[in-house]
């Protein structure tokens, strides 16, 4: 039957259209010894198909055809700078894209003060939130500092009072591994004419949707007003509950940490 069908198609002067499958290529890898840095930041990008091209952006823009072709290394020097990289080729669908936002480092921090994380997940000593090491979106790394309790205080001594345009805390949301955004994030600082506090800024994060994967996000937290402090008091409310669409609905998140940057 199909021996006959194909001689009328061709009678006809038709040829059966024949489909074929496209595959999605792998995404290229990032390689970088931290998303953190002092002067620059060097990251390469790994990925070897033939017949494929990695393009790849440094403004957050998704990447397309017509941008940059990885050739070589690529060094950054301006904060907060987000490289997105896609590889693409003929005879494939494009991969999805990877992303790393690099963070260059602030303020001389002098001293810091802050709860000790869970046991589990002690991060890499007392100076984890200084050291300009992490930015891996993976609860298994080693830089990570873990809290599951209520809520988590840090004091920030930066040696003499001095403006303070912002901070920026970094932060792994992995969801389907408990570990979420904190609920809440209060900065103050010294008040300039008492001994108590005063507001430097505020941020929520809500949960209403599922947000899946792992990724590593920071939050920014601007001055509201001018402000020249010496010290900084930092509350971290982490997840008593999580939201109803999660498969352990009602138990308490985890929050992890790894950097605190002071702009």
């Amino acid at each position: 039957m199909r021996y006959c069908l194909l001689i009328l198609f061709i009678a006809c002067g038709l040829r059966p259209a024949i489909s074929q499958e496209l595959f999605q290529l792998a995404p290229p890898l990032l390689k970088y010894p931290s998303v953190f840095f002092e002067d620059k930041a060097i990251a390469e990008i790994k990925f070897a198909q033939e017949g494929t091209s990695v393009h790849y952006t440094l403004n957050g823009q998704e990447p397309t055809q017509n941008d940059p072709v990885y050739s070589g290394p690529v060094t950054i020097t301006q904060n907060l700078t987000t490289l997105k990289a896609k590889a693409f080729g003929a005879a494939f669908l494009p991969s999805e894209t990877v992303v790393a936002t690099f963070i260059k480092n602030g303020k001389r921090i002098k001293s810091l003060k802050y709860t000790l994380p869970h046991a589990s997940y002690p991060g890499n000593g007392e100076q984890t939130l200084i050291d300009n090491l992490g930015g891996v979106a993976q609860t298994s790394s080693k830089n990570w500092m873990g809290y599951q309790c209520d809520t988590v205080s840090i004091t920030v001594d930066l040696g003499k009072r001095q403006k303070v345009n912002s901070v920026l805390l970094h932060f792994l949301q992995s969801e389907m591994a408990w570990v979420f955004l904190p609920e809440l994030i209060q900065v103050y600082g010294d008040h300039p004419k008492t001994t108590g506090h005063q507001l430097l800024g505020t941020e929520q994060w809500n949960v209403e949707k599922e947000t899946t994967g792992s990724q590593c996000r920071y939050s920014m937290i601007k001055a509201s007003r001018k402000m020249r402090t010496r010290h900084l008091y930092i509350t971290l409310f982490v997840r008593k509950e999580m939201p109803a669409w999660h498969t352990a609905h009602g138990q308490h998140a985890w929050m992890f940490i790894d950097e605190l940057k002071i702009y």
